[in-house]
């Protein structure tokens, strides 16, 4: 790849591309425009069949920045594992073909972890991020998580990251930790390879937190109920697998799946798919009735205000306050979203 010249750490944007002709120019845009001067932005199609691949070649033509690579369809870990070996950067980026960053994320998340380096255990750093539609409008805010350094059994039972968008890493640990787990993709899992890699992360470094949301994370309708189900196993799958893991106290490991199955149903209940809900808190409340109905309070309060503010989004943007991902403060932690 083409290296820019400066004496700032050196960044390699890795973009996954598979089927998304629709979003991935503006996602691709928005690696592009980034105030960081030392990033270079690296698609790598993943055997797509659609137009994606023209879109990608035809940006590349006007962009130095830009380099793109093809492949045949492996999934979307071994699309990524494959950018970061290209990379020979110091950091690596990921952003996935739907979502959008803010132009200064890259430059903030650089600052924020050379702040940290010194002692060589810090090793990646996120930010908060804000949900869009297809259109690229603020649906709401993601979590405000408040999580930074070692924080692997928080992370266990609830994930903090929350998108594949938001991560900057340092290469180096990244090749040592062998990247994103492929073998899920091929087991019917795939979905989850990101939160696996932050847990792998976790077991070794300490990762870092820009409070800010520069990330917008696409909400695509085209999204099924059976695509919904497959992320709840696949949830489940990851946390089975670091939860196995020897050292972790019983207490831990039973919160962590508890954790799990709840998420899983309720990620299954977001996409109509009330039978997949019904049976996994079906065994939460057989093993741990308190926290399952805990939680399933909680996020009945938020369904509803969710099923609520979708109910008036077609009246909303014709309101002045339905505003795209690009027109918020990054900082800003309240808006009409």
């Amino acid at each position: 790849m083409t290296e820019p010249s400066t004496d700032l750490p050196k960044v390699t944007a890795v973009v996954p591309v598979y089927n998304v002709e629709q979003y991935v120019e503006r996602s691709l845009n928005t690696a592009l425009a980034q105030t960081y001067p030392a990033l270079t932005v690296l698609a790598v199609d993943d055997g797509s069949t659609d137009g994606s691949l023209d879109v990608c070649r035809r940006l590349a033509a006007s962009s130095p920045r830009l380099q793109v690579v093809s492949g045949p369809n492996r999934g979307v870990a071994a699309a990524r594992n494959r950018g970061t070996e290209l990379a020979q950067t110091e950091y690596v980026a990921y952003l996935d073909a739907d979502d959008l960053w803010h132009p200064d994320k890259i430059t903030r998340q650089v600052e924020a972890l050379l702040r940290r380096e010194q002692g060589g255990d810090w090793a990646a750093c996120y930010c908060y991020y804000r949900l869009i539609d297809e259109n690229d409008d603020v649906i709401r805010n993601g979590p405000s998580f408040e999580q930074r350094g070692a924080f692997f059994a928080e992370h266990l039972t609830r994930n903090h990251v929350g998108n594949g968008s938001s991560l900057l890493v340092r290469r180096d640990a990244a090749l040592e930790l062998g990247g994103f787990d492929s073998s899920y993709v091929r087991r019917g899992l795939g979905g989850c390879e990101d939160f696996d890699f932050q847990l792998k992360l976790l077991s070794r470094y300490k990762m870092e937190l820009v409070p800010e949301h520069l990330v917008g994370y696409r909400q695509r309708g085209e999204q099924m109920s059976a695509d919904h189900r497959r992320m709840g196993k696949a949830y489940i799958a990851v946390v089975e697998k670091f939860s196995a893991r020897p050292g972790l106290s019983p207490s831990l490991r039973h919160q962590a799946i508890v954790a799990a199955r709840g998420h899983a149903a309720l990620t299954c209940l977001r996409g109509g798919d009330f039978a997949g809900f019904a049976g996994l808190a079906t065994a939460n409340l057989r093993t741990a009735p308190l926290a399952s109905l805990t939680r399933a309070v909680a996020f009945l309060g938020r369904y509803g205000r969710d099923k609520i503010a979708a109910l008036s989004r077609p009246r909303m943007h014709e309101r002045a306050f339905s505003r795209t991902f690009s027109s918020f403060d990054p900082a800003q932690r309240t808006s009409g979203c």
